[in-house]
């Protein structure tokens, strides 16, 4: 409790969190805005995806330097050597750092969505179930980029060194896997599809939004293709799941390797 108590005061006290906080205010309420226009049907549930292409842009950066400089920030202060001395392990510490993070960060978000959730109503015809699925893919979302981001701020040593991984695993994420899949794309034949998908799905971006569309129903998932049946050969809230405890899980052991600071303990 008392790492959630501290992490609560530094992320409420610095700018970044409400910096972060209000330029994802300001986007959506534009794209609410903008969705009036939709068609009565389906338009809250495209503009619930529009918010999500948004989010892939700017979450995963907010998330990671977040994230990222909360761990920097023990380590720079000597906050952490004080809590060490105190029968704490490294690990142990790691790991309720990263509970405090997930909880203060995840919980900030999901209160503005909620708040905007308001504006959704006033202009939309709003839909509680599809709103719920959305909030769950941004917990999610979230959920991992922070881990990434406890990550890089164990593993780094400067200032410059962090802003640098922060911004190259930003890029990494974001753009270039997506330009790899293409150009591999034309190497997938139906015999190595399901390779290709376990790789696809596993990129967690790929996955939030797969189920994200197919949740919302705008994707449907009968009728398909041989191939599509191949490709999609589990159901959406299966590759979600282990998204959500994977990536997490994967990013917290790398963070016990690297828990000296930039260097793997032996």
């Amino acid at each position: 409790m008392m790492y959630i108590w501290k992490e609560y005061l530094e992320q409420t006290r610095g700018k970044g969190l409400w910096f972060g906080l209000g330029i994802l205010m300001l986007t959506s309420i534009f794209l609410i805005a903008q969705a009036r226009a939709f068609p009565a049907d389906l338009g809250f549930e495209a503009m619930l995806l529009s918010l999500f292409d948004m989010n892939i842009y700017l979450m995963p950066l907010f998330a990671m330097f977040l994230a990222s400089f909360s761990i920097f920030q023990e380590k720079e202060l000597k906050t952490s050597m004080i809590l060490l001395t105190k029968k704490e392990s490294t690990l142990s510490f790691i790991f309720k750092k990263s509970v405090a993070i997930q909880l203060v960060i995840i919980s900030a978000f999901v209160a503005v969505y909620f708040i905007l959730s308001l504006f959704m109503k006033a202009f939309l015809a709003f839909h509680v179930s599809s709103f719920l699925h959305f909030v769950l893919v941004i917990i999610i979302f979230l959920l991992i980029f922070n881990q990434i981001g406890v990550f890089l701020g164990v593993a780094c040593n400067t200032k410059m060194q962090l802003v640098g991984a922060n911004i190259l695993t930003w890029f990494i994420i974001v753009f270039l896997t997506d330009l790899m899949f293409l150009y591999f794309l034309p190497a997938v034949t139906f015999d190595n599809l399901r390779i290709f998908s376990w790789i696809y799905f596993l990129d967690p971006i790929h996955t939030l939004r797969f189920y994200l569309e197919a949740n919302l129903g705008l994707f449907s998932l009968s009728h398909m293709s041989r191939l599509m049946e191949k490709f999609v050969f589990m159901d959406s809230w299966i590759f979600l799941s282990i998204n959500a405890v994977f990536w997490p899980t994967f990013f917290f052991s790398i963070s016990a390797l690297f828990r000296n600071g930039g260097t793997v303990d032996d």
